[in-house]
């Protein structure tokens, strides 16, 4: 209808899916027990508001995890609909249309970051409209997990950490390191920590 959202409730929680993906390859009991305590919680409060539709969707960790049915079942049951995995091509829309949606951004070139868990989205949008999109496997759960074994990290995990990181933004970096962004927008948990 071209107004804007209205918003109804508002409600963040942590629950680090990634952590044990990252460490062991599946999302661990106490991890999908976690998860879905929240996803009640939340199914509970949406179900007093008047919404039309509801859209549960999981991100990295889960696009990783080997166990990705056991968690889908158990969480569309606790969500009280289905939950579906996205793309991380996806997600970056996803992401883009929340900003888009809070801070319109109008005339400006826009490059647009968001650190997750297990991946970071990279978006270059133009006049309001998304332009480019990458999902990369550098999230701050994943990271910690897969490069930072001790702590404090030692210099070599701290290089090694580091190279990884370039290699995966190596192709943003080159479509979109010469653009000239009149607004970069960092979001995400990770992002107002660094702030």
């Amino acid at each position: 209808s071209g107004q804007p959202a209205r918003v109804l409730a508002s409600e963040r929680e942590v629950t680090r899916l990634g952590e044990s993906v990252f460490r062991s390859g599946a999302v661990s009991e106490e991890a999908m027990r976690a998860a879905c305590t929240v996803l009640a919680r939340m199914a509970a409060l949406y179900r007093k508001l008047d919404v039309v539709g509801v859209r549960a969707v999981a991100t990295s960790a889960i696009r990783d995890t080997r166990n990705p049915q056991e968690f889908l079942a158990r969480a569309s049951e606790a969500a009280g609909t289905a939950v579906e995995i996205i793309s991380g091509r996806e997600e970056a829309r996803l992401i883009y249309l929340g900003v888009e949606s809070i801070w319109p951004q109008a005339g400006k070139r826009t490059l647009v970051i968001d650190i997750g868990g297990g991946s970071a989205e990279i978006i270059g949008a133009e006049d309001g409209v998304l332009k480019e999109a990458f999902s990369k496997p550098l999230g701050a759960v994943r990271l910690r997990e897969n490069f930072l074994k001790d702590d404090p990290p030692t210099p070599l995990q701290i290089h090694q950490m580091h190279e990884y990181i370039q290699a995966k933004l190596d192709t943003p970096v080159r479509r979109l390191g010469h653009a000239g962004w009149d607004r970069a927008i960092a979001t995400s948990a990770t992002a107002a920590a660094v702030a």
